[in-house]
């Protein structure tokens, strides 16, 4: 497949993305909502879900959704399969429960991506909200030894350019991968997943998002859940 014109629209749409200074990004106040989604796929079909909590931890709901995905799959545009299940539920919830999101969490790439426009700085240009970027595996290579502790991160470039870290959200666990999607710089992006990060190497309410999406996928009923 030519992907050519993939490749120049995420290129376009990256410059669109903001990357606030330290003094004018985003970070979570006590009150303010954050929305953590996740995706399981089953063929062409997404079961995605959401978690909603306050930034003081109360916990609000998770709510979930099945979708017919509108993209393939193709390495690197992963963003285009992705984005529209996610934004169908923020739009939903927004929608139904009247809840308000002051930041999005998404489990994917911000702009550490070849082309700086991963599915959570998509969905951060088409929310027009904060987006973090948090994921299990990266997209681009690094260099340097991770120290053990919490908070030690090995930084990602791209053209001379930090655009993400490799994060050690517990002591001595496999690191996750960081970047800044949209409207928050990246030391607050990595001191959202840290302080978010309480017992498990991913953070608690992406934790909650992925074992619902995956209870969702297999039709099980031990998570309470909103159907959407």
């Amino acid at each position: 497949m030519d992907t050519t014109d993939l490749e120049n629209q995420q290129r376009e749409m990256a410059k669109k993305v903001i990357i606030p200074s330290k003094e004018d990004s985003y970070f979570p106040e006590n009150e303010d909502i954050i929305f953590s989604l996740d995706v399981q796929y089953v063929g062409e079909q997404a079961y995605v879900a959401l978690d909603a909590q306050r930034w003081n931890g109360e916990h609000l709901g998770i709510y979930v959704s099945l979708q017919s995905t509108p993209f393939p799959y193709i390495p690197q545009f992963f963003s285009f399969r992705e984005a529209p299940v996610l934004l169908a539920l923020i739009r939903s919830v927004q929608e139904k429960y009247a809840l308000k999101p002051s930041l999005l969490l998404i489990d994917g790439h911000g702009i550490a991506h070849p082309r700086k426009l991963g599915v959570a700085s998509l969905v951060g240009l088409e929310s027009h909200l904060p987006t973090i970027g948090c994921a299990k595996e990266p997209l681009l290579k690094y260099e340097g030894v991770l120290g053990q502790e919490k908070g030690s991160y090995i930084s990602l470039f791209l053209e001379n350019e930090e655009i993400g870290r490799v994060l050690r959200s517990q002591n001595g666990i496999k690191p996750v991968f960081v970047s800044a999607g949209h409207l928050i710089n990246l030391e607050n992006s990595c001191e959202v997943i840290l302080s978010l990060s309480t017992t498990y190497r991913i953070c608690e309410p992406h934790r909650r998002a992925d074992q619902a999406a995956r209870a969702f996928a297999k039709g099980e009923k031990n998570i309470p859940m909103y159907y959407l």
